[in-house]
């Protein structure tokens, strides 16, 4: 018999197996992807330790109450009661939990703090202000997803009615994205970057160029997502966590022999360098960015070679082979095939430009 202990203010859900219980009123996470049934995680739960860990997020607990309708109150409402939130991954909620800290300590000059503001109030001028005001205290990347936080908000708020409209829809971005970077890498810097890298970055390079996945899939992948397959030998069967689609992917040769050359140390496939899991994907791709940063200084690959050019890479390799961007699409696991032409917008070009040198030079068509 497993004696339940009634603790105030946790969140429970389990997600791919695994059981994680948050402190509601923080988001502090006290426990992370425990394996188990519910009865071992209620007997966790109720040992020494985790009551410790309770009172310690009660007394950490201090933040203000905030009235109805005001913008403290429709944050704390989507942490606590939204299912968006729940489905942000860790790596999102820690972003969105720097936007709320920011606007926690933000005062207007007469108005005082900012989430007092009644959110009848706050119109788009007054999320442009915002805006502006965060780029100078930081930094304009911060003030642009500061603005997409607040719109994934409001947008739930409208939804059931504590809000009339989103006023932070539609609001011009300030940092403009370097349109060199993400592109296609050429087979040298592949094959260099590769040859160079070491076993915990090796993985994510091979699966992002041959398999086109993004980093976050990666970072997720386990061994049991890599099966059997009849017709292509080896595949991988995942849900697409950017969708929520469920995916069969074929293995490549060149991923399927890199994947047998790995022992089994843990049941994720992407280990980081003492040869555990990534804490998540930002740890992985900020360690891959690392490496490939050391790459271009030493003038090995060019700028804006990156995880997610590979993927771009393999798009690319596909669209060059003949296939149509719809095929590209699925390739990738894209819901919206449109997707196939924007990872091959430079080959349609590259192709134009082609067919213009062609007709000038009276070159035949192959």
């Amino acid at each position: 018999m497993v004696v339940k202990v009634q603790l105030k203010g946790l969140n429970i859900r389990r997600s791919r197996g695994k059981w994680y219980v948050s402190y509601r009123a923080t988001g502090e996470t006290l426990i992370k992807g425990f394996v188990g049934t519910r009865d071992q995680l209620d007997r966790q739960i109720a040992s020494h330790d985790f009551r410790l860990k309770h009172l310690q997020a009660e007394g950490r607990d201090r933040r203000p109450s905030y009235d109805e309708g005001t913008l403290g109150s429709v944050i704390k409402w989507f942490k606590e009661e939204c299912p968006r939130w729940d489905k942000l991954s860790d790596a999102s909620k820690e972003d969105y939990e720097k936007s709320f800290s920011y606007l926690d300590a933000a005062r207007h000059e007469t108005a005082g703090p900012v989430l007092n503001f009644p959110v009848s109030i706050i119109n788009q001028p007054s999320i442009y202000g915002m805006r502006n005001k965060a780029a100078k205290d930081k930094w304009e990347r911060f003030a642009d997803k500061l603005v997409s936080h607040l719109s994934t908000i409001f947008k739930e708020a409208v939804k059931v009615g504590k809000m009339v409209q989103n006023p932070a829809g539609g609001v011009e971005k300030l940092h403009n994205a370097d349109p060199n970077a993400n592109h296609e890498w050429t087979e040298t810097e592949v094959q260099t970057a590769i040859w160079l890298a070491p076993d915990h970055i090796l993985t994510p390079l091979i699966l992002a160029r041959y398999q086109g996945f993004r980093g976050q899939t990666c970072a997720a992948l386990a061994w049991n997502h890599y099966v059997n397959d009849a017709e292509t030998i080896k595949a991988f069967s995942i849900v697409v966590r950017k969708n929520n689609e469920p995916g069969w992917f074929p293995c490549s040769s060149e991923t399927r022999r890199h994947l047998e050359t790995l022992g089994k140390k843990s049941p994720r496939i992407c280990l980081n360098s003492d040869s555990r899991p990534w804490k998540n994907e930002k740890a992985m791709q900020g360690a891959v960015s690392d490496y490939l940063s050391d790459l271009k200084l030493s003038g090995l690959i060019r700028e804006g070679c990156t995880l997610h050019g590979l993927r771009v890479t393999y798009a690319a390799s596909i669209r060059r082979r003949g296939f149509d961007t719809g095929i590209v699409a699925d390739a990738l696991g894209d819901r919206s095939r449109k997707m196939g032409e924007h990872y091959t917008r430079h080959v349609e070009k590259e192709r134009g430009r082609l067919v213009v040198f062609q007709s000038e030079n009276g070159v035949q068509k192959k």
